[in-house]
């Protein structure tokens, strides 16, 4: 015969699934999310932001969602469905960033747009994604990648937007195909130091929310003593926008 405490498993299993013959799928699924909600529960925020957040900058982060806001997705459940840019996270002293080595592997395929014409921007994401649908040498239809990188130029002088930007899709290919489009252009990726901050959701940031960001990227760095080049902001979009749990990155690069 079978330990008591055995025994007592055996029944509690056994009830829980009569238990569960007796909901409705609407029910189970609610159990399900549940589940999950509950596992999402056990990632820290320094988990799923991937460094320490300051004291300051908590009760400015999404102040109008108060408690709803929910932690940025894991890069690595991202980057485990797409490909993704090598890098090796870094250990720094300070809060509120994180820091990544990234290695010259694969390249971008990259289109400028016109930062002051919105219908601007979404054309030169499409132009991207006909590339990855097969508008290359090759006619070859290519796996959607993470992140799409977008790069933001400011004069020298008077530190306001260029009036060009520039929009990238990752391609992890050391020889990637030609795109048919002259407009687009295959950029390498080098070696280089980035430094982030994660944006949390539930939904994609607005361009005041993304501002304040680079803000907050900024002071926290310089906090931390460290050089960067500030004319130079990217923004990484990691999932899209609408769809579940988010992750969209301030980036700036090291000096």
């Amino acid at each position: 015969m079978a330990p008591p405490s055995l025994r007592l498993v055996a029944i509690t299993l056994a009830l829980i699934a009569l238990s569960l013959c007796n909901l409705s799928n609407d029910d189970i699924d609610k159990v399900g999310k549940q589940v999950s909600n509950n596992k999402r529960n056990e990632i820290t925020w320094r988990q799923a932001l991937g460094y320490q957040e300051c004291e300051a900058f908590m009760p400015e982060m999404r102040p109008s969602l108060g408690n709803k806001a929910q932690q940025p997705k894991l890069l690595s459940d991202i980057c485990s469905k797409y490909d993704c840019p090598q890098y090796k996270a870094l250990n720094i002293t300070g809060c509120g960033f994180g820091a990544r080595e990234m290695y010259s592997a694969g390249n971008w395929v990259s289109t400028g747009y016109d930062m002051k014409n919105k219908a601007s921007s979404k054309k030169a994401y499409w132009e991207l994604r006909k590339y990855m649908r097969g508008e290359n040498e090759a006619n070859e239809r290519l796996p959607m990648t993470a992140p799409v990188l977008t790069s933001v130029y400011l004069d020298l002088e008077t530190l306001q937007p260029l009036d060009t930007a520039y929009k990238s899709f990752y391609l992890p290919s050391s020889s990637p195909l030609t795109p048919l489009n002259p407009a687009l252009s295959i950029d390498p990726t080098y070696d280089n130091v980035v430094y982030y901050r994660a944006f949390p959701g539930p939904d994609y940031p607005t361009e005041e929310e993304k501002a304040e960001e680079f803000e907050r990227l900024k002071k926290a760095i310089t906090d931390a003593g460290l050089p960067f080049y500030p004319y130079w902001m990217m923004s990484a979009s990691y999932t899209r926008p609408g769809h579940g749990r988010q992750r969209w990155e301030a980036i700036y690069v090291a000096q």
